[in-house]
């Protein structure tokens, strides 16, 4: 079990028995966030933890989780210089590293990591399903096509994350740029991140919804600024080995742990070591006191007393964990390196699945048309139709017709290297439905083609 008291300054660590001292990171920056909050609002840790004892209530009555077919729409802010732009290959590559990312967290989000038989069989029986897809937007928030990113220049080294959480990323006025409808669409930055005028060791900082909820919280953070900031290092997954990334964070987990963040989960640890004192979510007498540690409120994460970095083998204990099977270090939510992750839990899936359902991000699924291109640019023609699911589900998609086609004659698709993959012939089909099955391809960027008898349009699909 952990918390919420977010302080990323210490490193306890009891592998097999055996206190191991680390050096201090702050890879994620959800203490800055939550630092900030306590600044402006004093009673910020009475209110957090009445939110946790709730979770905890509502985890012990849970029923059986079923929701499906949940799909939020993400939309990517890249804010780099050329530099930055050239280290992770320029469009081209970020465009490589949007498709790989995507795929990651569709996996990670639905069982369907490959790296899950890493996951010990003492643990197997927490590996949970949140049963959450992602998809990029295709419609933008002024109903015009989009490919779910967009990319902006700069000649800025980066943002500071530790001034006001990085919001002067989240701006136009500031050298950034403005979310888009937080309502509707997830919004992703991915920047330098810096300390005052020095690169900053963090990789990744959300504000979740819940902060900037002002019926909790008096001084709330600003609803334009939810959402996460990833380093541009630490974005996507490395698909060679001459990729630039940073080290040892290069499967694309850091965007899964801050969007964990964003459906209201905390880390393992409690967020309370940064005073170097690893404390446990029970009474224990430290440093000449009796100090209880803080918790996560997730019922089947084991209790952790300080964070933990690098990779792992396990069994792993430490002082809050010091029997067999030990700690869930493969958690998401932990510090570990990117490939000693590869799970979340039953109870963290049930959390996050509340919080779709009825709670903060409930209005990110009301809005599915915006993974869809808007309709053809003809607005005069009966030809309206959309592509739908984009991403494909499992391969297999669809051209939705609202009437009855007129002069709808064909469909082609193509590789983003622009080899042919298949025709459909669509002239002796009358229907307002024409599926599209690419199960057997590669996962990727495709190119829809839809010949009309005068004209031809191209929808881009990806395939996950």
């Amino acid at each position: 079990m952990r918390s919420v008291l977010l302080v990323f300054y210490c490193f306890c660590l009891f592998s097999f028995n055996v206190s191991v001292a680390q050096v201090k990171w702050e890879k994620c920056g959800y203490d800055i966030v939550r630092s900030a909050m306590m600044v402006k609002n004093p009673d910020f840790e009475q209110r957090l933890e009445a939110q946790l004892n709730a979770r905890q209530k509502m985890l012990a009555a849970k029923t059986t989780k079923t929701t499906v077919n949940i799909n939020i729409p993400v939309v990517f802010h890249f804010i780099l210089n050329q530099q930055q732009l050239h280290q992770v290959g320029d469009s081209s590559g970020i465009a490589q590293r949007i498709i790989t990312q995507m795929q990651v967290l569709n996996e990670d989000y639905n069982r369907g990591n490959g790296d899950s038989s890493k996951i010990p069989g003492a643990f197997k029986s927490l590996y949970g399903n949140p049963n959450i897809k992602f998809g990029l937007a295709h419609t933008d928030p002024n109903g015009n096509s989009t490919d779910g990113w967009e990319i902006k220049t700069t000649t800025l080294q980066g943002f500071d994350v530790f001034a006001n959480s990085g919001s002067a990323a989240k701006y136009d006025s500031s050298g950034g740029t403005n979310a888009w409808d937080v309502s509707s669409y997830l919004n992703i930055w991915v920047i330098n991140m810096l300390e005052g005028t020095v690169q900053s060791g963090v990789i990744g900082l959300t504000v979740p919804p819940s902060f900037t909820d002002s019926s909790i919280y008096s001084n709330a953070n600003p609803k334009v600024e939810m959402g996460v900031l990833i380093r541009y290092d630490a974005f996507g997954r490395r698909t060679n080995s001459s990729e630039y990334f940073y080290p040892g964070i290069d499967l694309g987990r850091t965007t899964t742990h801050e969007i964990g963040h964003y459906f209201n989960l905390f880390h393992p640890w409690g967020d309370d070591d940064d005073d170097d004192i690893c404390r446990c979510p029970w009474p224990r007498f430290l440093n000449g006191s009796w100090q209880t540690g803080h918790d996560d409120g997730i019922a089947d994460t084991p209790p952790e007393g300080c964070r933990h970095y690098g990779g792992y083998t396990f069994p792993v204990y430490d002082s809050c964990s010091p029997s067999y099977p030990g700690l869930l270090f493969m958690d998401y939510m932990e510090y570990v390196d990117d490939s000693s992750m590869s799970m979340f839990t039953n109870d963290q899936a049930y959390v996050m699945d509340n919080d779709i359902s009825i709670g903060y991000t409930h209005s990110l699924i009301s809005h599915p048309q915006l993974l869809d291109y808007p309709g053809t640019t003809n607005p005069n023609s009966d030809n309206i139709y959309s592509l739908y699911p984009n991403p494909a589900i499992l391969g297999r998609t669809s051209v939705n017709f609202n009437l009855l086609p007129e002069g709808f004659e064909s469909i082609s698709v193509y590789n983003s290297f622009g080899q042919h993959i298949m025709d459909i012939n669509t002239s002796n089909q009358l229907t307002t439905y024409y599926p599209i099955d690419l199960s057997g391809q590669k996962k990727g960027m495709y190119f829809v083609k839809l010949h009309f008898a005068n004209r031809t349009d191209v929808r881009k699909l990806v395939v996950l």
